[in-house]
């Protein structure tokens, strides 16, 4: 699975993109994975009290989760997952 970074999430790992190989069946268990390799800070930037943060948008292949199932959005192995702040502006 493909894992890519954007903006102040992606100064956090220091890294543009990562190829995740770990079982990870849903997006919750991958953001668990990703927090034990990233640290406490990008837990606190994604998850909100066991919620994914509402200032975070989580794409898998292209869907965001929060249209699909939230957390519990199923993941294929060959899925690529974007990670990423919530922009504003005009």
């Amino acid at each position: 699975m493909v894992i890519k970074y954007f903006a102040d999430v992606r100064q956090l790992t220091r890294c543009e993109q990562e190829q995740w190989t770990k079982a990870a069946p849903t997006v919750r268990e991958l953001l668990a994975g990703l927090a034990a390799q990233h640290g406490a800070a990008f837990e606190k930037r994604l998850l909100d009290g066991g919620r994914l943060s509402r200032t975070i948008v989580v794409l898998v292949d292209g869907r965001n989760v929060e249209h699909v199932a939230g957390l519990e959005t199923p993941l294929e192995p060959d899925a690529s997952v974007a990670i990423f702040p919530m922009v504003a502006g005009g």
